[in-house]
């Protein structure tokens, strides 16, 4: 019985033990190359994720396959510094960001510079950018276009040093530069007159657009003011003819006026009269009737 138990204890250490001892582990970020005692380096990469690993047999690397960076800046003490090819000293701030080549990873452990890589990248880049770098003139380096051009031709060029590396840089980025102090001073001085020139052109133009602007002005108040002349000269005629038209029109309607009073009270005094003479004749006969019948009354 206890040798039963002890075969299914053995059972279970097997299953739960056995597993763990016979995989390894990638963490995120990391590429798995695998060495075995009969074989060497495996020509692989093993990407994050567990993979089969037997005890004494197998040995693993476990390189970082993120992005890296070749940084050099002022702020850290590190610029990049080149001459260029007028003989002025310069410094730029450069980034180059870099990382393993796909499934490469085991020939860095095969060639034996896993640990060791990083400082390749470095001096090779620093090598390449020289070269490239160099042919920029003093002008050159302060044209955003220039610096750019220069970037992304530096990058080919770079990437074909690094293939006996097995790394590739995705870009070459100039973040900055400066000059030596003394030349730095120069420059200053130099734009403050380019600026106080083109300060000085701008007051130019400033002076002959107001002296047209007031030259403008003036004409256009003389053109006012003859359109003024004008339009004063139409409005009096105007209102000579139409005050004229209005008089004769009030003098029509003053002559119908009177015509038609003298009408209506020539006509009124006949009516009247008529009138008068009528009544006259009435009270005269009704004299006669009273004398020839006075007692019809």
């Amino acid at each position: 019985m206890i040798k039963i138990l002890n075969i299914i204890a053995a059972v279970v250490l097997f299953i739960f033990i056995m597993p763990s001892m016979c995989m390894e582990r990638i963490e995120p970020g990391m590429v798995g190359v695998r060495r075995s005692l009969e074989g060497g380096i495996g020509e692989r990469d093993f990407t994050v994720g567990y993979h089969m690993s037997l005890p004494f047999w197998h040995k693993w690397y476990q390189i970082d396959g993120t992005l890296h960076y070749v940084e050099y800046a002022k702020e850290t003490n590190n610029p990049y510094e080149i001459r260029t090819k007028d003989g002025n000293r310069i410094s730029f701030d450069l980034i180059i960001p870099y990382r393993i080549k796909t499934d490469e990873a085991w020939k860095i452990a095969r060639e034996g510079y896993a640990d060791s890589y990083d400082i390749k990248v470095k001096s090779t880049a620093t090598g390449v950018l020289r070269e490239v770098l160099a042919d920029l003139s003093s002008l050159d380096v302060q044209k955003t276009d220039a610096r750019q051009a220069a970037a992304k031709k530096a990058l080919p060029a770079l990437n074909a040093a690094l293939e006996q590396y097995h790394i590739e840089a995705t870009h070459v980025v100039i973040s900055g530069l400066s000059f030596p102090e003394q030349y730095e001073a120069q420059l200053q001085n130099k734009q403050y007159f380019v600026v106080q020139g083109k300060l000085d052109e701008a007051r130019q133009r400033e002076l002959v657009a107001r002296q047209e602007t007031d030259t403008l002005e003036k004409t256009i108040d003389k053109d006012i003011a003859v359109k003024r002349e004008e339009w004063n000269k139409k409005i009096e005629e105007l209102r000579s003819k139409y005050e004229l038209e209005i008089a004769h029109i009030e003098a029509e309607a003053t002559g119908y006026n009177r015509n038609r009073r003298a009408d209506a009270d020539a006509q009124f005094s006949t009516m009247k009269a008529e009138g008068d003479l009528a009544e006259a004749k009435a009270e005269a006969l009704g004299a006669l009737r009273f004398i020839e019948n006075p007692h019809v009354a």
